[in-house]
């Protein structure tokens, strides 16, 4: 599989897995060598990870929606933000900065 296609899949898979409440879809593609945290290890970074998408669920009405923003662009890297936001409230809901290159995406994920 072509890389760009793979993180490309990565990316999608982790905005389903908010969208659906269901992080554990997400291990998978979580575990790939193409992912990197911000957390010391990937386990660290996926419990974290559910615990934020639990609360998000909890505090949230209706179904969320995503929007990519503050993206920036230099040379081969792409910064940004996945925000996720509900029906009713202003501010996202979860919010997880992303990093990519050709080879990698780097997650970390926002305290509220």
């Amino acid at each position: 599989m072509n890389e760009t296609n793979n993180i490309e899949k990565i990316k999608t898979e982790l905005i389903n897995s908010c969208v659906n409440y269901n992080t554990k879809s997400f291990i998978p593609f979580l575990m790939s060598k193409n992912v990197l945290t911000a957390m010391p290890n990937k386990t660290r970074f996926y419990s974290f990870f559910k615990y934020m998408v639990s609360c998000t669920k909890q505090c949230s009405e209706g179904q969320l929606t995503f929007k990519i923003e503050h993206e920036k662009r230099t040379n081969n890297r792409k910064k940004y933000y996945l925000n996720f936001y509900d029906k009713i409230h202003k501010h996202s809901r979860l919010s997880i900065e992303v990093r990519e290159t050709k080879e990698n995406i780097y997650f970390d994920t926002l305290p509220f």
